[in-house]
């Protein structure tokens, strides 16, 4: 049977696996002992020959000999030979146990689709499970010696009451030269259609789910039976065991110790017993042996697969799920923690042991005590700074620090210390660098933030000068006034101009762009190229229809009638350009707008937005 030892090494400990090393049972000895024992006494019988029955002429040829094949060793490529067989000998033997065939997946679809308590109905479960297993049995005997021998027969198979003695009759009607595995399986199938046509599947699909759990059950028997029949090509074997064993036999000659003084391979120290060769050969002959038992897991060593012990598993556990275990679920009532929060309990003795939070290893990293706001700004791709293109936005959010100083922990390094303090020194040094001239500062101006908002992308005007655009190389001085609504103004959804009319408790972006939009004359242009163009097509038109037809007066007529539409889209184009937004003419006077008069500004907040050209966060 399968030597198990996980309990051995569930804890790992100096000791753990040395305790492996005193098992006998599936062990490196007991699969070594008898090629290690023949080795001994190999090297044992040249190594008296050479001391005792050679005359010095006859030793001195027999170091020349030694000599020869130890230098010579390295030609058999021993560890890659056996590495790749191993690798591949452990795969198959991993995708067999996948697919050896457990069956409470049938058993439970078989339970759960097929319903009724009467004798029928439990015997169209039990039967569909049980010919599922007898086709497994069937393919245990042909592949695995310890299934065979404990079914040599199929009146044993009978015997055992996998099989009636009806269905033996049935199985024995069909004779021909391969297997009938698939025998089985079909009458499984025949009795879940058969199911469905007097109501004990309630749907198709409930019958397809069933089905469809036999048809994986098959599966995983007909790739064992197909590695049974192809397994690895008898040379690669052939190879390794010829390798191994004709490697130790050029040792028994090359690992002798040399005693002659005036040999130039002379051994500097006699110690009779080969030990190092003795433990080269324990590893390399257990590496082989490790493959050699894995090779075929349905044998009768002590690591192969226990298929005697799976198909009583499987009889015994399906016959339970499809009959006794069927319909029998508890009577639904409320949980302990019913309306409560959930606090698992442990022993006394596990409850002293911490347990992980499950969070992520960055989860706990907090903001420090001094950053107030986050500055967010563009990456820093390959566009040019300098172009006008560059899309320039830089938004500030504030930190709200009553959530970071409740989870904050003690996690600041040296690091991070030194880069706050370089942070503010490059903010205090770019100041300096705002000047113009022999060290004359930027100008310093206060605007509002709703007069910032006039200066955005594309603006021609300035609130503080008229006409004339914002000055580069200026520092504005935004006082951000943020005022309680007034009573009149409370249950409306309150519509941002700017960012005086954000509450103090929002969470607030500052976002300062500056698009350089293209020329509305360039866009006026460009529409009337492509109105001429149009014109040009129609009185193309128009010349080809007279000289065809004669016609001209009806397609001049048609054609005045498209130019004059052109030239009112277009006209109109222009007027809806120079109309405000608001729906007014250009000729009405502006609307007069009410104000009401909310409460005194409860504080002010002002922000330094510089204007000018593009600088890198390096150059500030």
């Amino acid at each position: 049977m399968t030597i198990n030892y996980n309990l051995a090494v569930s804890t790992s400990k100096p000791w753990t696996l040395f305790k492996l090393l005193l098992k006998w049972r599936g062990s490196i000895w007991k699969s070594v002992i008898v090629e290690l024992i023949v080795w001994w006494i190999l090297y044992a019988i040249v190594s008296i020959i050479y001391r005792s029955a050679l005359n010095p002429r006859q030793q001195q040829t027999f170091e020349k000999v030694v000599q020869y094949f130890d230098n010579r060793l390295s030609y058999i490529p021993l560890n890659f030979m056996l590495g790749f067989f191993v690798t591949v000998v452990v795969n198959r033997w991993t995708y067999l146990y996948q697919i050896i065939g457990f069956i409470d997946n049938v058993g439970l679809m078989t339970a759960e689709y097929v319903r009724g308590r009467g004798e029928m109905s439990r015997m169209y479960r039990r039967n569909i499970l049980r010919y599922c297993e007898l086709a497994q049995v069937l393919v245990f005997r042909d592949i695995s010696m310890r299934t065979r021998r404990r079914f040599p027969t199929l009146d044993t198979v009978v015997a055992a009451g996998f099989m009636l003695p009806h269905e033996k009759e049935k199985f024995d009607e069909i004779q021909y030269r391969y297997s009938k595995y698939w025998l089985p399986f079909q009458w499984a199938l025949a009795l879940t259609y058969d199911a469905r046509k007097k109501g004990l599947i309630e749907s198709d699909y409930y019958q397809v789910c069933v089905t469809n759990e036999i048809k994986t059950f098959r599966t995983g028997l007909a790739w064992i039976c197909n590695y049974d029949w192809v397994p690895i090509p008898i040379m690669y074997p052939q190879l390794v065991c010829l390798a191994v064993h004709t490697y130790f036999l050029v040792c028994v000659l090359s690992r002798q110790y040399i005693i002659s003084e005036h040999a130039t391979n002379k051994t500097e120290l006699d110690l009779y017993f080969p030990i190092m060769s003795s433990l080269q050969f324990i590893f390399y002959m257990g590496w082989m042996k490790v493959a050699e038992a894995m090779l075929n897991p349905f044998g009768e060593d002590d690591d192969d697969f226990e298929t005697n012990a799976l198909i009583d598993r499987n009889i015994t556990m399906g016959l339970m799920i499809v009959d006794q275990g069927y319909n029998r679920p508890p009577e639904i009532r409320r949980d302990p923690f019913w309306d409560e929060e959930f606090e698992p309990l442990y022993s006394e003795e596990t409850a002293k042991i911490p347990q992980p939070s499950l969070r992520g290893s960055a989860s706990q990293i907090r903001l420090p005590d001094h950053v107030q706001e986050i500055r967010m700004v563009p990456l820093a791709d390959d566009k040019d700074p300098e172009s006008p293109t560059l899309r320039r936005r830089v938004s500030v959010v504030p930190v709200k620090r009553d959530e970071t100083r409740a989870s904050r922990r003690s996690s600041l390094s040296a690091t991070e210390v030194f880069g706050n303090i370089k942070r503010k020194v490059e903010r205090s040094f770019s100041k300096s660098k705002l000047t113009e001239d022999g060290g004359t500062p930027a100008p310093v101006k206060s605007i509002s933030a709703t007069q910032l908002e006039d200066m955005e992308t594309g603006a021609k005007k300035n609130p503080l000068t008229a006409q004339i655009s914002a000055p580069v190389n200026t520092v504005y001085n935004v006082e951000e006034e943020l005022d309680t609504p007034a009573k009149s103004d409370e249950g409306r959804p309150s519509r941002s101009q700017s960012g005086a009319n954000i509450r103090a408790k929002d969470f607030m972006h500052h976002v300062l762009d500056n698009v350089i939009e293209e020329d509305e004359d360039e866009l006026n242009r460009k529409k009337s190229v492509h109105m001429q163009q149009a014109k040009q097509h129609l009185q193309q038109l128009k010349e080809k229809l007279d000289a065809i037809t004669g016609e001209g007066s009806i397609a001049e007529e048609s054609i005045d009638t498209t130019e004059t539409e052109l030239d009112k889209d277009q006209r109109s184009e222009r007027t809806e350009e120079d109309t405000p937004e608001t729906g007014q003419k250009p000729d009405d006077p502006p609307e007069e707008r009410s104000i009401t008069p909310g409460p005194p500004k409860e504080r002010e907040r002002s922000k330094e937005f510089y204007i000018g050209p593009y600088k890198s966060d390096d150059e500030h």
